[in-house]
């Protein structure tokens, strides 16, 4: 395991090696510091204390705090008027696509770009794009969508990922298991297939992230880009985590634009994704910039 690190208030404590952590839940609740308001979205025990996962509602970055629970309020209307509730309700206002598609910034150089990590039998992973991306662009941020399959079989990979000092990562919620059963249709499959544990896929992969050391995201991504109204209204008013879905998916040729939310596959389940984002990069790089994926929705 990971060394795992929380941010303790204002200062980084180191926390000694502790196999799992208990009572990871969902709690929501407020907490004003200055002048920003902070969303507070899950609480768990670890080495008998409590932390919390909390979200700026400005920025969209997360943390895990140690809190001070009088200054802990439940949310009230300062929140709805906050970035982060206004792009949670944005991007959860249609299941089509899955979520957010492109950037909402305006920001003409900007894209952003995304990597699924969904459970595959194949060994490695697209290591070699890596190495070419961070080659040309330098050090680069990007928003792996990992699912806990993935990583409990490709352990020395996820590692590899984790300590690669040219990739600045933003970690995206891609379900524990990522259900799929190429029998069945699309309306029946990934999330919507009935016997689907939404809770337990959800908190699963986040309680999973943290016993690494590392720190789960608001952003969340449907195994296939599928969901339906039910599971949109659960993401924003239960687990509030925005959606992302994708306009650039490189393997099914949906060309870059600004803005673009960009998707390809890192698990070599679509090599051919692979070799056309490797094909467009030179064209891309002189046109775009790629940008964290927080930027996609506050400045």
């Amino acid at each position: 395991m990971l060394r795992l690190i929380f941010s303790v208030m204002l200062c980084w404590l180191p926390l000694s090696a502790i196999e799992h952590i208990e009572h990871y839940e969902i709690f929501t609740k407020q907490y004003q510091e200055n002048d920003t308001l902070f969303l507070v979205s899950r609480r768990f025990e670890l080495g008998g204390a409590t932390f919390y996962l909390t979200t700026n509602t400005q920025t969209l970055q997360t943390k895990v705090l140690s809190l001070d629970t009088s200054k802990l309020m439940p949310l009230d209307e300062r929140f709805l008027q906050t970035p982060f509730a206004k792009q949670l309700s944005n991007a959860t206002a249609s299941f089509a696509k899955g979520g957010a598609t492109q950037g909402v910034m305006a920001n003409d150089k900007a894209i952003y770009l995304t990597m699924d990590l969904c459970p595959s039998a194949k060994k490695g992973y697209e290591s070699a794009f890596i190495e070419h991306l961070t080659k040309q662009n330098g050090k680069t941020p990007i928003a792996i969508a990992l699912s806990s399959a993935w990583r409990e079989h490709h352990k020395k990979e996820f590692e590899a990922l984790v300590k690669n000092p040219l990739l600045e990562i933003t970690w995206v919620n891609h379900t524990h298991t990522h259900f799929y059963d190429p029998k069945l249709p699309e309306h029946q499959n990934f999330m919507l297939h009935k016997n689907t544990d939404v809770k337990s896929e959800i908190l699963g992969f986040e309680k999973t992230l943290l016993e690494e050391g590392l720190t789960p995201s608001v952003f969340f991504r449907f195994p296939g880009l599928i969901a339906d109204e039910k599971l949109m209204r659960e993401l924003k008013e239960t687990y509030f985590l925005i959606p992302l879905g994708a306009n650039a998916w490189i393997a099914k040729n949906e060309p870059i634009k600004k803005g673009s939310i960009i998707l390809i596959h890192g698990n070599k389940n679509e090599p051919q994704g692979i070799a056309m984002m490797q094909k467009k990069l030179p064209e891309v790089l002189k046109t775009y910039r790629f940008k964290p994926i927080q930027e996609a929705f506050v400045k």
